[in-house]
């Protein structure tokens, strides 16, 4: 930590420097103005707004749901020509756990579209309405013995409630959004992280989901030992397009020599064991894809651990749903398992 503030300080004595140089610079062009101060209302300070202010366009509402019998607050975010070109219409996407990462995506997608690698879109997060509740809402059955054994606290509060929250998002959420906002219907994402990545693909099993694409982060494959797998997918008229995800250190790798391996924690290697988080992405492709009606592409974060892995799969995955960057690459890597990390 000490070393960390004596960087920290080091840094905002350049950063003051190379003001001092830059305004010094500033004042001898003319030979007599010098620069006192910045002008905070001009329309030059004002330019750089679009590259970091996360509150700029995001709307904080409480939706009471009948289908939960909770109240759940709602970030809706704007982009930035919302209001100027009133005929466009936006895709939407749909964010839980919001108020973990919700800030972060506004800023990914508000930088990717002023770089003009993605289209511009309305972000929809939705906040969980109690500490423990997204274990409730998020899953789709109530914990057994095996979940349990990964040390998770899913035995000391309700589980299993995702058929009421699947409800509150398409038939209260999705119909407020629709109805108060320009959306453009052929590009409703969903996008998940971990047991919000569980949701996700439970909701892609359901044959009334509106949802065209779905982002599908590190989710919880391991509950109630993959019974997710059990069930097929639904004929649908469209076939939704699914991006799979996850960090290449969620799990330990299998090649470790077995003097390394010893040396993790007991717990760890247990849980480890049952929840093969990577492992569970590989099984997931497999099981899309014979499905053979959705179109899915899988990557693995290198590097990257679970509470960091959503970070770069929510730009990578974005683009390459709504764009269709990277699908190509994507789909000649996918071919190619299990050779992995792809």
């Amino acid at each position: 930590m000490r070393k960390k503030l004596t960087i920290n300080r080091q840094i905002s004595k350049i950063t003051l420097g190379l003001f001092i140089i830059t305004t010094t610079i500033l004042s001898s062009c003319d030979g007599t103005k010098k620069v006192n101060k910045i002008d905070m209302k001009s329309e030059e300070s004002t330019k750089d707004e679009v590259w970091s202010n996360t509150t700029k366009g995001l709307k904080l509402i409480e939706l009471n749901s009948e289908k939960t019998r909770q109240t759940y607050t709602v970030g809706i975010w704007l982009p930035e020509s919302y209001e100027t070109s009133k005929d466009k219409t936006y895709p939407v996407i749909y964010q839980l756990d919001g108020e973990g990462s919700l800030n972060t995506s506004i800023e990914t997608v508000r930088g990717q579209s002023v770089s003009g690698d993605l289209e511009e879109v309305i972000i929809v997060g939705v906040y969980n309405y109690g500490a423990k509740s997204r274990w409730f809402d998020f899953t789709p059955t109530k914990a057994d013995k095996f979940t349990q054994t990964l040390e998770v606290t899913a035995r000391d509060f309700p589980t299993g409630g995702s058929e009421q929250f699947y409800a509150f998002i398409v038939s209260e959420l999705m119909p407020k959004i629709n109805t108060e906002y320009r959306t453009d219907n052929k590009k409703n994402v969903l996008y998940g992280h971990s047991l919000g990545g569980l949701f996700c693909l439970s909701t892609l099993q359901k044959e009334s989901s509106p949802f065209t694409h779905y982002l599908i982060s590190s989710p919880s494959i391991w509950w109630n030992d993959r019974e997710i797998f059990e069930n097929p997918l639904p004929k649908r008229a469209f076939e939704p397009v699914v991006y799979l995800t996850v960090g290449e250190m969620e799990q330990i790798p299998t090649n470790l020599p077995a003097e390394i391996i010893k040396l993790f924690p007991k717990e760890v290697i247990i849980n480890d064991g049952n929840a093969r988080m990577t492992e569970g992405i590989t099984d997931a492709y497999d099981y899309l894809k014979a499905q053979k009606n959705v179109e899915v592409y899988a990557h693995i974060e290198e590097g990257e651990v679970h509470m960091s892995s959503n970070i770069p799969s929510f730009s990578r995955g974005i683009r390459t749903l709504l764009n269709g960057n990277n699908r190509d690459e994507l789909r000649r890597r996918s071919s190619e398992r299990p050779t992995l990390p792809w």
